[in-house]
């Protein structure tokens, strides 16, 4: 679907206009515009209704003009995006236009060089303040019995701005450290006032939880585990080496492990540091056999993941692995990873490990601005945050997020499932 609009650049202003959806916008650079509302035609009786805004970036010596992925509209949206349907035109009525994506801060943008550092922050704080209004819209509604609210911004502030405290990461610029090093520390400053907001707002005995679903770590190389699989000779290939592996392939719009000899491949790659077996009776070209002959090969495998070193300095890449029967249970165990590999803080699995491929080299510099990351490091060195206004009876080193289900089902008084993770906190 497209939506035809015009750009007229004044170079010598160093602005432009932009004309769309029936609208003219004079943008000057780093001003982030108002939402515009965009109408997609379908076909004569159907139209998709959106809305974005625009940010020039430059106008000056070439034109760089940003725009927004396409929200839906909270009050029309194609399909609910709410429960009750009519919840989200009802926020919107109250206030106004908010963003409607799961993703709502321009990580990607800023990573490809489409952004930079000061409109990524200013977008970030803008993308928080959304969710805070929401949320304490929904605090002084008192329609609630237990009340939910995500702030996403300091995972995203992480994720982007970890290599600038972090003077060992291969992107660390001092002249941007000097500017934006405490860009971090100043969203947990405003989270911490978003906190005081809320209990502003509510009755002083209501308990209140601040979790944290992961702590963080520094990216600075990237491990290729596939590639370690075929050199050790646990996967093989053949014929040609396919290019990158793209999102598309996983997804279906491409060829999957086109290039894996299965009946030669006892394990592979996949995820966030998870490591399958080619199971018989799982995969369908299964060669390993569920039991003794697993169990030797997650032993064997195991030994040989905590050896791999950083050919560069000789520092441990591997700070634990976790075998699936030690960690998981349920119904669910057969369809989970034989190994979960935790990282030493520095290395990640490469993007490329994550849908499958098996490039060249083991090893190799991080250069993205996505430069701080929490999967597939050892999880007991990422350990989040949890703050409670009522007293936890239980030693800090015993508690975990499985806790928090048990805590609220108990907290009100409903029992809680014999087939549940975790144990109450208070």
């Amino acid at each position: 679907m497209r939506t035809p609009f015009t750009i007229r650049w004044n170079r010598s202003a160093k602005t432009a206009t932009v004309e769309i959806a029936g609208e003219s916008l004079l943008l000057e650079p780093g001003k982030l515009s108002r939402w515009i509302n965009l109408d997609f035609k379908v076909n004569a009786l159907v139209r998709v209704h959106g809305m974005a805004q625009l940010l020039l970036i430059n106008a000056g010596a070439e034109l760089q003009l940003y725009i927004s992925p396409v929200n839906w509209k909270p009050d029309n949206p194609p399909v609910p995006m709410s429960f009750p349907a009519s919840f989200s035109a009802e926020l919107f009525a109250r206030l106004g236009y908010y963003r409607t994506l799961g993703w709502a801060e321009a990580t990607w943008p800023l990573n490809e060089g489409r952004m930079d550092e000061q409109t990524f922050m200013s977008d970030l704080y803008k993308a928080f303040d959304d969710r805070a209004e929401v949320i304490l819209n929904r605090v002084d509604s008192r329609d609630w019995d237990v009340l939910v609210g995500v702030i996403e911004s300091t995972d995203r502030v992480q994720h982007m701005m970890w290599r600038l405290i972090d003077q060992k990461h291969p992107m660390y610029d001092a002249k941007l450290a000097a500017q934006f090093g405490d860009s971090i520390e100043r969203v947990y400053r405003r989270a911490d006032q978003f906190v005081g907001e809320v209990l502003d707002h509510i009755d002083p005995a209501t308990a209140v939880l601040i979790v944290s679903d992961h702590g963080f770590h520094s990216w600075r190389k990237a491990v290729n585990l596939n590639t370690w699989l075929v050199q050790q000779g646990y996967m093989v290939l053949q014929g040609q080496q396919p290019g990158e592996k793209k999102l598309d392939d996983l997804f279906g719009a491409g060829e999957f492990w086109e290039n894996v000899d299965w009946s030669r491949t006892r394990a592979y790659a996949m995820g966030i540091g998870q490591i399958y077996f080619n199971l018989r009776g799982r995969e369908g070209k299964g060669i390993v056999s569920p039991g003794a002959e697993a169990k030797q090969l997650a032993d064997e495998l195991s030994a040989r993941l905590l050896t791999l070193k950083d050919p560069d300095d000789g520092s441990p890449i591997v700070r634990a692995v976790y075998k699936r029967d030690d960690v998981y249970s349920g119904e669910y165990l057969s369809n989970a990873s034989e190994l979960q590999v935790g990282m030493e803080d520095g290395y990640r699995v490469s993007w490329q490990t994550t849908l499958g491929g098996s490039p060249q080299g083991i090893v190799y510099p991080n250069m993205k601005k996505w430069s701080g990351d929490h999967g597939g490091y050892d999880y007991a060195t990422t350990a989040g945050v949890l703050i409670s206004n009522r007293p936890v009876t239980r030693a800090a080193a015993d508690l975990s997020i499985m806790d928090i289900a048990p805590t609220v089902l108990k907290y009100f008084g409903l029992a809680i499932p014999g087939d549940i993770d975790g144990k109450a906190i208070f």
